[in-house]
């Protein structure tokens, strides 16, 4: 089930987007304030263009050119345009970074020798690949420019080094306890809608069958048929077979792999209790039948060192949400709503 991972990576997801946002005045103009710090336009542009990479790839099944033109003014989430959904997801990402950083520096928390020496050279390869007068140009096409790509650069390491000063004192058994209340392990029957090879939606009368079959699947399955049996013989996942002993996921993350499951999915599996079937849950992918398992303690030993990052993480998170739902935001509504 590879191919329907979600990127967690707001930086990564932003430099593999070819998408460019158009702005109406000054790169500079202020979007917000965060404690008094300023959001310019230009910072929030980089920001809106990962999140909107990430909505096009999980939309569009991973081919964002399968979109409408339209999509961006005429597609609604929860009744909200969803190109307002996306800015207010870049919105609260920047007042996170910028939350962060401004505590790191409160806290005296620098970025090491080494973190400055793996910045300079991220940015003397680009130089040596595009001249020193078309770093900027290259960059751009993300929605940054040198400066900017330096910055972000620093701000992860500030938020690394932050985690890892209010985080010392999760241990293995904090740990362990995360890997059994927050990480998940679930097999699924998938039904697909969507052709494997495109990603292209499938003929109406497909799709109304690959229902029908899921809901006789379902039928069986919360009648108590062998679930694995079910999985082996009706599942259309490549990964079913790939990783016969189920995914591990927690928010935002499958444990072993890049990134997380898609939305809908993460969801329904993170609210099933062990040994409960739920019921159809529709992806942009197709129809799946999901099944919670037990955790396995050998898989925590496999990924011990993962699992204790992901809950000095987890409780980073928590702080951070805390920070950001204390600061003083005063958003600048003209500049913001110019914003496309």
């Amino acid at each position: 089930m590879r191919k329907f991972y979600k990127s967690v990576s707001v930086v990564l997801v932003c430099i593999l987007s070819l998408a460019l946002i158009s702005c109406s005045s000054s790169k500079n103009a202020s979007i917000a304030l965060v404690n008094g710090e300023k959001i310019t336009k230009e910072e929030f542009s980089y920001f809106l263009t990962s999140v909107k990479a990430q909505i096009e790839s999980e939309q569009g099944n991973g081919s964002p050119a399968a979109l409408a033109e339209d999509f961006w003014e005429t597609v609604e989430i929860d009744g909200q345009k969803v190109i307002e959904t996306a800015k207010e997801k870049a919105l609260e990402e920047v007042v996170k970074v910028k939350v962060a950083r401004q505590k790191a520096v409160e806290a005296g928390v620098k970025i090491t020798s080494a973190q400055r020496e793996d910045i300079n050279n991220r940015i003397g390869k680009l130089i040596a690949s595009y001249g020193k007068d078309g770093v900027d140009a290259y960059l751009g096409q993300y929605g940054l420019n040198q400066t900017l790509f330096e910055k972000q650069l620093e701000d992860s390491f500030y938020r690394q080094n932050l985690t890892e000063q209010l985080t010392e004192s999760v241990s293995e058994t904090d740990a362990k306890a995360f890997f059994d209340s927050k990480v998940a392990r679930v097999k699924h029957i998938l039904i697909m809608t969507v052709d494997q090879q495109t990603q292209e939606p499938l003929p109406a009368e497909t799709v109304e069958a690959a229902k029908i079959k899921a809901d006789e699947i379902l039928e069986k399955a919360k009648s108590g048929d062998d679930f694995d049996a079910l999985v082996a013989e009706y599942s259309e996942d490549p990964g079913s077979q790939a990783m016969p002993d189920g995914y591990y996921l927690g928010k935002g993350f499958a444990l072993g792999q890049q990134g997380g499951m898609v939305p809908a999915f993460e969801t329904a599996s993170l609210e099933l209790a062990v040994g409960a079937v739920s019921d159809i849950v529709e992806t942009n992918y197709g129809y799946h039948i999901i099944k919670r398992y037990e955790n396995a303690q050998s898989e925590y030993d496999a990924n011990a060192d993962e699992v204790l990052q992901r809950a000095k993480n987890a409780e980073f998170d928590t702080l951070l949400d805390g920070w950001k739902n204390d600061a003083k935001i005063e958003k600048n509504e003209k500049e913001y709503n110019a914003v496309k």
